[in-house]
Parts: C-alpha cells; structure tokens; sequence
C-alpha cells in the first residue's frame, strides 16, 4: 500500500480517538517512511509504505496518550530534532521562543565577545545545544541533578555535532564548586505545583522530577539567591515559568538582585512565560 493511501484510510478511521490528530498521523508516517520532517515533501512524494504494523503500532500508543515525540523518539527545537525520551521533558514551543529572544539580546550586547553560558536544569539539552549552535563564540555549560537527562542531552551533543560542557549536580551547586563564572544563565527549572494543572498525558509519562516543585518557584530562589558567585560584573539570567508565577519572580528579583534591569515576556497565547534580566 502507497503510505499516502494509508494515510487516507486512517485520516477517516483514526481522526475522531482524543490523542491525535492530522499532524501527529503525518509525522508518524513520515517517521516510519524514513522522510525529514517536511510537510511538503509527504504531499509531494509517494512510496510504498514501508511497515505497515510497525506505524499501527506507533498510533495505537499515541491513541493510548503517550506522547508522538517519545514513540519517535524525536522532538523538534529550533530546526532540530532532538532525541527524546522519558528520561527528559518534551521541549516546548514557550522553550523555543525565550530561546530566540534570549540569543538575539545577548547577540546585540555580546557581538564578538568570548563568553560563558550556563543552561540550569538541561534535560534533552536542547536550549543549551541551540545556543551553542548559535554563538560559536561561547563557552556553552549544562547542567542537571538528573544524570538520566545529562546522559540524553549527551547523545543530542553528539547528534548534533556540538561540543557542550556537561556539569552533574544541583541547581547552581557544580558550577560553585568548580568556581565557574558566566555571562550568560539560563535555566526551565520544574515550576508547576499542582498535578490538577498537567494533562493526564504528560503526568503518565513526563519525568516528575522536571515538572514539579513544591512551591512553584522554589528553584528560582535558589538560583537567584546565589547567582552573583557564579557571574562575571554584567551578566543576563532568563528563566521561564509559569502564567501564574510573575509576581513571585519579580518579587524575588527585587530582593536579591537590586538594581537590576528586566523584561517580562508572554508567549503565544499571550500568557507571562519568561523573563531576561540584565545584571549589571
């Protein structure tokens, strides 16, 4: 069978189950089919479908909630694919958009400076590999108290041919020890408190360990009651949170980061999602 006459036949008999949907059957497709990523090339190609019980399988688990980009084993960020797995959280479209606006400061205020950047929390790696990939001239440091995740953010470093410094341990603890000192720091540490607020999806299968805290910014006063021993005389910190978290954040910049320069961004549904402050 051709796989687009597949994908015809499962459009209609697959469409209405809760979990997925015309994307996710495309790309699960395309994966069996061994295709990029590309939309345009599933319309513009056709092939004989090359494992039929293999991509049945892959729709029964999506179907069941487990999420495509664990049953492909690949998630996109920033025009790569990264290689997840539930070792890591699934990187976020929120994730993407503090990472762009975040390259494009430091861009405009680093230009051709040699500088040292610390991604907290890394996971899969995917914002501290991007950065990499995007400032060849800085030092990039990641870091997790996970080394389930430090060990898959290893295998995208190597994926995608970037050379990061991986540092084990908790929050800003291995880069204190190691008497590090950063220009950049940015970290999506766990943030959500309530269970109630996660689809039953992502709690099944997402790693607990990356999503909660017991306060909500728990980690983020962690990190900003220390940032000072970790930075150089001007620095920016970035951090992504939760819609409901601004006031707690900026409240916690007042009191230990005095002086300091910082803009609260939303996200594509015009929720408060990251904040870049300038430490001067």
């Amino acid at each position: 069978m051709l796989y687009r006459k597949f994908y015809e036949q499962a459009y209609h008999k697959y469409l209405n189950e809760e979990n997925i949907n015309d994307y996710i059957l495309r790309v699960l497709i395309m994966e069996v089919q061994g295709m990029k990523q590309d939309m345009s090339e599933f319309f513009l190609n056709d092939a004989e479908l090359k494992d039929e019980k293999l991509l049945i399988n892959y729709i029964e688990r999506v179907i069941k909630g487990e999420p495509y980009q664990y049953v492909i084993q690949k998630a996109r960020f920033l025009n790569n694919d990264f290689y997840v797995d539930s070792r890591v959280l699934i990187p976020r479209l929120e994730t993407e958009e503090m990472t762009i606006n975040l390259l494009n400061i430091v861009a405009k205020n680093c230009k051709n400076k040699q500088i040292n950047i610390l991604d907290v929390g890394t996971g899969s790696g995917c914002i501290a590999i991007s950065l990499k990939q995007k400032m060849k001239n800085a030092k990039v440091f990641a870091s997790d108290i996970s080394q389930d995740a430090l060990d898959v953010a290893k295998i995208n470093c190597k994926k995608l041919h970037t050379n990061i410094n991986f540092l084990y341990g908790n929050m800003l603890e291995p880069a204190i020890t190691q008497k590090l000192k950063f220009d950049v720091v940015v970290s999506n540490p766990p943030y959500i408190s309530n269970f109630k607020e996660v689809s039953e999806s992502v709690l099944k299968y997402e790693p607990h360990l990356a999503l909660f805290a017991k306060n909500g910014i728990d980690y983020y006063e962690i990190i900003l009651k220390d940032i000072r021993k970790i930075i150089n005389k001007t620095a920016f910190v970035a951090f992504e949170f939760n819609y409901d978290q601004k006031n707690k954040i900026e409240d916690l910049i007042l009191k230990y980061l005095q002086n300091s320069e910082y803009t609260f961004y939303k996200d594509f549904a015009s929720k408060w999602r990251y904040v870049i402050i300038c430490i001067k």
